[in-house]
């Protein structure tokens, strides 16, 4: 959670940097480029972003939690519907991949150590995020705004993976789901427009919180198995979804 603010810490720094700028870049009128965008009801294009994916882990009681965060990639594409001069909806279905590492240490017996075991954990999603833009007017060619919604979205992995000492074939690996396949997160973020001559382009940075616990302890495994994932079912009691990312986004009338 520690490491999840300071990104957050870090994107108002960022977007009070880009505020700042705008006065200077607004000096001299130029010309508008890309007009018909502000007037057109429906616009489509794609997207690109690169972030981070982490989790708010809560441990059970003598247990430790620890968590690396890792980076995660996401592709969507763009339907936005303008509903008011100023204010827009979004739909951006897309593809999302991330990976994270959890560490568990279990409680410490007297005079030792406790154990200690980390799993590295794959997903992959199919997002679905509905988005509110509200954008400032035009400086030139460019209009800053912020975005407001939420994103079902489902895992389709949502596993960690051992490799299987009693398997034939030398490094084979097993892979048990680990996260429940359901999330939804709030999505809060901004951004900036560019206005180019035929399109329009933007950057983005969103930060994405999921109110589902979505701690799923391995049930599926065999019971010789069990062992490896014993502290990770009997030391977590919940884990909410946590992710930052910047995105590029390419837009087009229609």
């Amino acid at each position: 959670m520690e490491q999840f603010c300071t990104h957050i810490k870090k994107g108002i720094i960022l977007v009070v940097l880009l505020i700042l700028c705008l006065p200077v870049m607004s000096q001299k009128p130029k010309p508008k480029k890309f007009g018909l965008a502000d007037y057109k009801k429906f616009h489509v294009g794609y997207s690109f972003g690169l972030g981070i994916a982490g989790f708010a882990i809560n441990p059970k009681d003598t247990y430790v939690a620890s968590l690396t965060q890792d980076p995660l990639i996401d592709i969507n594409l763009i339907a936005d519907f303008r509903i008011g001069k100023f204010l827009n909806i979004r739909f951006l279905p897309g593809y999302r991949a991330a990976s994270r590492t959890v560490g568990v240490t279990g409680p410490a017996p007297q005079n030792s150590s406790g154990l200690s075991t980390s799993w590295s954990i794959e997903s992959t999603y199919l997002e679905l995020p509905i988005l509110l833009k509200y954008s400032s007017s035009r400086v030139n060619n460019i209009a800053p705004y912020l975005i407001a919604g939420f994103s079902p979205q489902f895992d389709f992995t949502g596993k960690s993976s051992f490799v299987d000492p009693n398997s034939t074939i030398p490094g084979e690996r097993v892979a048990t789901r680990v996260l429940k396949p359901f999330d939804f997160l709030i999505e809060l973020g901004t951004g900036v427009d560019f206005y180019l001559a035929t399109t329009k382009v933007a950057a983005e940075l969103k930060f994405s919180v999921g109110m589902l616990d979505i701690f799923y302890a391995p049930t599926n495994i065999r019971p010789a198995d069990m062992g490896k994932f014993s502290l990770y079912s009997n030391g977590i009691d919940q884990i909410f979804s946590r992710m930052v990312i910047l995105s590029f986004h390419v837009e087009q009338s229609k």
